[in-house]
């Protein structure tokens, strides 16, 4: 199948790592956030990791699959979008305590399923509209810091930007389909520029590991 397991592979790595590198974040400093982080990644890895396993290996866990690629979807960019506006205001709360990730997870989490339920949208509906807030704020956060570099430094917060426009045409532009652009299938393109976007909050680092700025 065009080795589709191979370019899930590489995004579920690509995931487990900024997962890694966040939760060392949240044991210590600006936790909540942080931990949001490691959520939305440690989702995104779950779908590729399930991905990797239906084309690579068994093509029975198809709907498996398919369910958390929606879950992740749903609730992976906004708890990124979340996290890093959280960190660049520098809020105090969920500095001492994880209690506030929690919550925020099972209110997105939670909408994002009763919405899917109870709305008159669909699920990809629903997990469009969820994911695109979320990167609006990705991208908004990374605005901000070009603007005034207040956290980041210039090339850190291009990268962040870079980021989110690479997710945003992974959606809009490239899509899932098994046609190919350049000698690639647009699949393997979707989850390679994933996985590339993802990286990209490993720039993000320093808001959450600066002095709190509520007071600046």
């Amino acid at each position: 199948m065009h080795n589709f397991w191979l370019a899930e592979i590489l995004l579920a790595l690509a995931a487990l790592l900024v997962a890694n590198q966040y939760w060392y974040i949240a044991r210590s400093r600006c936790q909540s956030p942080a931990l949001l982080i490691v959520a939305a990644s440690l989702c995104l890895a779950l779908a590729a990791t399930a991905g990797a396993y239906r084309y690579g290996i068994d093509p029975g866990v198809t709907e498996l699959h398919r369910a958390l690629s929606r879950l992740s979807g749903s609730v992976s960019f906004l708890l990124i979008g979340i996290a890093l506006l959280w960190a660049r205001l520098g809020l105090a709360i969920g500095q001492a305590s994880r209690a506030p990730a929690y919550v925020t997870m099972v209110l997105v989490i939670g909408s994002s399923l009763g919405a899917a339920e109870t709305a008159a949208l669909s699920a990809q509906a629903v997990g469009s509209i969820y994911s695109t807030l979320g990167l609006l704020l990705w991208l908004a956060v990374a605005v901000l810091e070009l603007l005034s570099a207040r956290g980041l430094s210039r090339p850190q917060a291009l990268l962040l930007g870079a980021g989110a426009v690479l997710v945003i045409m992974a959606g809009l532009v490239v899509g899932t389909g098994a046609t190919r652009v350049f000698g690639l299938a647009r699949m393997n393109w979707f989850h390679f520029m994933l996985a590339a976007g993802a990286l990209t909050l490993l720039c993000a680092r320093p808001l959450f590991t600066r002095e709190n700025l509520i007071d600046e």
